[in-house]
């Protein structure tokens, strides 16, 4: 799977991910990246994206086709990263 850093024009990090299943794109807010995860820098950003990416594709169901976009925000994912790695890993994100 490749994950590569999307230009933004705004607060979020946005990246695009490349799989055998197909494409998609993930957002970051900033408060979600800066306050609530505490991602410290580019690289730890693109990590996060990278699991998240895995997660998301490993827990697909392959009747249903991957959405075009999946944004993260503080709003709608658990207090930590790992605590919302791990709940993707285990239920899916659909």
């Amino acid at each position: 799977m490749k994950v590569i850093p999307l230009e933004s024009s705004g607060n979020s990090s946005k990246f695009h991910a490349v799989s055998k299943r197909g494409e998609f794109d993930l957002a970051f807010s900033f408060t979600l990246r800066t306050k609530v995860w505490q991602l410290g820098d580019a690289e730890a950003e693109l990590a996060a994206a990278k699991d998240l990416a895995e997660a998301i594709v490993s827990r697909q169901n392959a009747a249903v086709p991957l959405r075009k976009l999946y944004v993260f925000a503080e709003h709608n994912v658990e207090p930590t990263f790992k605590q919302t790695l791990d709940l993707i890993r285990k239920t899916g994100l659909y």
